[in-house]
């Protein structure tokens, strides 16, 4: 991977306020990239600061009507056309047990973990198409690959990125546009360390993966870095698992 190449690039990662859609958008302002990335809640001050002059934050709900295309349209209006790299990080992983659950709650799950992709990379293709990294990875889980529970709408949404990722990578490979997904184990972010994660479930994670450590943000930057890179020139309709070792596939 060419250290230089990501510099002076414009990149777009949604859900960019916290866990590890903050970790990427760091980690590309790091290296000179010029980052766009948006969200509901978040500290938007502290992330643009963190990324040193390089980052500017859009406040959106990528759920709502009319929201993916404004925020992909003020990137566009501020970069001159351009979009290098897309991350569609946004995610909702509520813990909902299926005999509770409602249509209106599978329209939420779907709306931001499935069709918020859609929409922000249907809105960035004329954006892709200008750029030079033509590069899209979304973020995947591993969740709907170990059939946990109780996740039924949230592995039903998020295992739609597969079939997503595939058929537009097969739709775009004559444009030399890549598309990947990117599927992480449990990452111990601020949110699942307050929200969910117990000493118990560590212990389980660390006898499970074949690597004995806990995953955080900075395993999940290298593999989606990696994804965007002309490294990867070569690689597009693929998922890559990257889960300390739980799942082999």
């Amino acid at each position: 991977m060419n250290a230089n190449e990501f510099c002076g690039k414009i990149a777009v990662v949604t859900g960019g306020t916290g866990g590890i859609g903050r970790a990427l958008a760091l980690a590309l302002a790091g290296r000179g990239c010029r980052v766009w990335f948006c969200g509901r809640n978040g500290d938007r001050e502290e992330t643009e600061k963190a990324c040193g002059g390089l980052g500017r934050f859009v406040r959106c709900d990528l759920s709502r009507p009319g929201e993916p295309e404004r925020f992909v349209a003020e990137v566009l209006d501020a970069g001159g056309g351009r979009i290098d790299y897309l991350v569609n990080n946004v995610a909702f992983d509520g813990r909902l047990a299926f005999e509770e659950a409602s249509g209106v709650e599978f329209d939420r799950f779907v709306g931001i973990n499935l069709k918020a992709a859609f929409l922000v990379t249907r809105a960035a293709l004329a954006g892709l198409r200008a750029g030079e990294g033509r590069a899209v990875v979304s973020l995947g889980t591993t969740n709907w690959m170990l059939g946990l529970s109780p996740f039924t709408l949230y592995g039903a949404a998020k295992s739609g990125l597969v079939g997503f990722t595939r058929a537009l990578a097969r739709e775009l490979g004559p444009e030399r546009i890549r598309v990947n997904l990117l599927s992480p184990g449990w990452v111990m972010t601020a949110k699942q360390l307050e929200c969910y994660v117990e000493e118990e479930d560590k212990q389980q994670l660390l006898r499970d993966q074949a690597l004995p450590f806990l995953l955080e943000e900075e395993h999940i930057t290298g593999p989606a870095l990696f994804l965007l890179s002309s490294a990867a020139a070569a690689v597009t309709g693929q998922n890559l698992v990257a889960d300390g070792g739980k799942l082999m596939q």
